[in-house]
Parts: C-alpha cells; sequence; structure tokens
C-alpha cells in the first residue's frame, strides 16, 4: 500500500477508535444496532506467478440498523443501512497473473460507496419483503463459512457466478425488491430481483447515483433453503439450491462483432443476445461437536452456468472448518478448501489466440485448482488474525496479456486482519 493509502487507514482507524470509545461511555438506544469492522489483507507469492512481490489491501465497513418497532411503534419494520471504505492493490492481477484474487478485501473501484440502504417489514406470517438498496450476494448464495477464508475464490460468494453473470455484488448495490417466506424455523424459500446498471459501479459513483429505468437488464435470483443453528439442532446444517439470470445477455469471452475471433482481430468481444444465468448449490453439515461451539463442519459448493456463453462453465469446492482448535482456544479455527474453477471453451481459445499472437503456442489449461489452508486466531474479543497458505495450480493467464507461457503455479502466504470495533468495545 502507498504512504498515501497508510495515512488515510491511519486517520479512519484512529477516527473509528475515537467514536467507538464514545460509544461505549454510554448506550446505545433500544433498537439501535451499530457495527464498525475493519478487514485488512496482505498477501505475497515468494514462489511462482509472473513474478514476486507483496500486496496489501482492506476495508472499512460501518452498519446502522434500526428496529423502527422500538423506536417508533412501527411493528415488525427495520432499515439497515451500510457504508464501506476501499484501497489497496491485487496480488493476482499485479503479481501473478490471473482473475481469482487471493484477497477478499480487494475491490476494482476504491474510495467510500453506500453498500446498502434497505427497509424490511416482516408480517406475522413469516413472509418479509426487503426493498431499497442492496448487492444481490448479501442475500443469495451466501454462508458464515465463506469467510472463514481469504481467498476470493471462497469468500464473499463462491467464485463463477459474479465473473458470468455481472451479478451486483457487495459492495456495489442496486435498486432491489426480495421476498421470503420462512416456512417454519428450518425451512425457507426467497426470490428478488435487483437492476442490472454496470455503469453506475463506476469509479465516482459511491453508490449514492440512485438513478431509475437505465440499466441495461434485471437480475432475479430464486432460493431454497434448510438451516439450524446451536438452538434448535446439536449439529447444524444448511441446504441451499438456486439460481441466477440476468436479462443483459453479456459478452462473448471469443468472438468479435464480425464473428472472428477478438483475440487475434484486436476487436471487443461482442455483445450476446439472450440471457445469462447458472444454477448453484450449497452444502454445510456439522458432523461433530464437543463442549459448548467446538465442532467440525464440512462444506460443498458447486456453480453451473446455464445461459449464455461465459467465462466459466462450472466451479466446484469442499472443504472443513474446524472450530474450537487446542485447549482453551475454543474461538479459534482451523480451515481447509480446495477449488476447481472450469473455464469455457470459448474464454480458452481467446486466450491461446492472445498467446499465438504474441509469439506463443499452445493454451492455458481450462481448470485452475486453488487451495487454502487457515487459521482463524482469536486474539482478543473483537480481533481475529488469520495467517493463510493458498496454492494455484494452473493460475489462469488473463491478467497477463502479452504470456507466451503457462504461468508457473503459485504458492501464497496470505495474513487477515478482523477488527470488529463493536465486540471489542461491547455495544
Amino acid at each position: 500500500m502507498s504512504t498515501i493509502q497508510l495515512n488515510t487507514l491511519a486517520l479512519l482507524l484512529g477516527t473509528a477508535l475515537a467514536a467507538s470509545s464514545t460509544a461505549s461511555a454510554g448506550t446505545l438506544p433500544k433498537g439501535v444496532d451499530l457495527t464498525l469492522d475493519f478487514v485488512g489483507n496482505v498477501a505475497t507469492n515468494p514462489v511462482g506467478g509472473v513474478e514476486q512481490g507483496t500486496e496489501g489491501s482492506y476495508w472499512i465497513m460501518a452498519q446502522s440498523k434500526f428496529d423502527l418497532d422500538a423506536l417508533f411503534g412501527l411493528h415488525n419494520t427495520d432499515v439497515d443501512a451500510q457504508w464501506a471504505w476501499f484501497a489497496g492493490r491485487n496480488l493476482a492481477r499485479e503479481k501473478i497473473g490471473n482473475s481469482i484474487s487471493a484477497q477478499q478485501t480487494w475491490r476494482p473501484v476504491a474510495g467510500g460507496r453506500l453498500t446498502r440502504l434497505t427497509v424490511r417489514h416482516r408480517f406475522d406470517n413469516g413472509l418479509s419483503i426487503t426493498a431499497g438498496r442492496a448487492p444481490v450476494n448479501s442475500y443469495f448464495n451466501n454462508s458464515p463459512l465463506n469467510c472463514v477464508f481469504m481467498s476470493n475464490a471462497m469468500c464473499l460468494t463462491p467464485y463463477g457466478a459474479i465473473t458470468d453473470l455481472g451479478i451486483t455484488a457487495y459492495p456495489n448495490s442496486s435498486w432491489a425488491g426480495i421476498v421470503r417466506y420462512d416456512v417454519d424455523d428450518r425451512w425457507y424459500v426467497q426470490g428478488g430481483a435487483f437492476d442490472y446498471n454496470n455503469a453506475l459501479n463506476a469509479s465516482g459513483k459511491n453508490g449514492l447515483d440512485f438513478s431509475w429505468g437505465d440499466g441495461t437488464g434485471t437480475i432475479t435470483a430464486y432460493e431454497a433453503g434448510y438451516q439450524t443453528s446451536f438452538a434448535n439442532d446439536r449439529l447444524p446444517r444448511a441446504y441451499r439450491l438456486g439460481m441466477y439470470r440476468n436479462s443483459d445477455g453479456g459478452k462473448s469471452s471469443y468472438y468479435d462483432a464480425n464473428g472472428n475471433s477478438a483475440a487475434l482481430s484486436g476487436r471487443p468481444t461482442a455483445m450476446q443476445d439472450g440471457a445469462r444465468s447458472g444454477w448453484y448449490a450449497m452444502a454445510d453439515q456439522t458432523v461433530w461437536r464437543g463442549a459448548g461451539k467446538r465442532n467440525l463442519a464440512l462444506f460443498a459448493r458447486v456453480y453451473v452456468n446455464t445461459g449464455n456463453e461465459a467465462p466459466v462453465d462450472q466451479f466446484v469446492s469442499a472443504g472443513f472448518v474446524k472450530t474450537g482448535t487446542f485447549a482453551g482456544r475454543d474461538q479459534d479455527t482451523l480451515a481447509m478448501f480446495v477449488s476447481n474453477t472450469h473455464f469455457s471453451d470459448e474464454q480458452i481459445a481467446f486466450l491461446r489466440d492472445r498467446r499465438a499472437r504474441n509469439g506463443g503456442r499452445g493454451a492455458p489449461n481450462a481448470d485452475e485448482i486453488i487451495a487454502e489452508l487457515s487459521y482463524g486466531w482469536a486474539v482478543h474479543k473483537g480481533i481475529r488474525l488469520m495467517p493463510n497458505l493458498q496454492y494455484v495450480v494452473n493460475p489462469d493467464p488473463i491478467y497477463a496479456p502479452t504470456r507466451t507461457t503457462d504461468i508457473p503455479d503459485a504458492l501464497i502466504v496470505g495474513l487477515r486482519v478482523d477488527v470488529h470495533f463493536a465486540q471489542l468495545f461491547g455495544w
């Protein structure tokens, strides 16, 4: 990170700590819930990639939830407002050359952004309606186990869907409406519609452009699930099945507007008719439980593209999260996942032709395998350090445009730092 970024980070953290100390000295009004989080990622690749180096990125997230029943007597209604600040550089793009970030805090557009502003009303029959500005992946294809890792292959959303479908993903938000029906305390179904306007994600928009009707499509998402918790199940579990559809057809991974190879012609890839769509399935299953909430959970993720041609055909991952490690370390976690991203034939053909245009031969491997082993050390209430090792087999060369040979497999050494100020100061 640059000196300017570090100075900005220090200023923001200092302001946050001052605000936290003030808040901790008093009592928040009933019905007001405040969150202030800092998450930082540092990653280095001592082995592999186009070159070796170190990059860092971070975000600061502030969130306010208001229970309008407690505040004003408006039954079962709440307001959720969330803002985030992003900065830093991406090791995958800058040093390795591949498209799957090793840092879940990195985002293409730096700076501040309104990430959510919603009103939700819960009816007495299990139905709830949410409306306002929201990202798709805060509600669909989501699990708390996703972010026991630092790699963007898992956190915040398993890889594939955002790349293929252009999902409006955190920290970007769009006009949205979500309807959810909780059949009971375990079964639920939900559906949502989100405006797709990629121009609003550009630098300078900051999530504050509330334009209506200027988008190029509509994203619809549907999900059915079964989930339990420690409150109603000795071995909690969650199973989810869902799908997305974007009426904006997206761009071809290979062809230009004349039907030729865009990599050889040098022309932009062509827009596609039709729609983008995909299905996903998620499974979290606790298989062992010790004293308190010490447990071992296994998980699996699957995404399959079923609509227009897109860069990723399918994504699969599996792993485990062990909560409670050594004696007296009940809040620590030991976790691992392995994923495989299978790129489409057209995406690989584009990369092959681009390589040939630069004097190389052959095509990169269509399967990019990523593994991460992490240890989450609960240093103090509200503070967690997560050293991790990541290994990338067959790094894709999407961000190494002049590469003429395969990129060597990369070993990544990372450190993630989480500070949850609400827990730290006991809000």
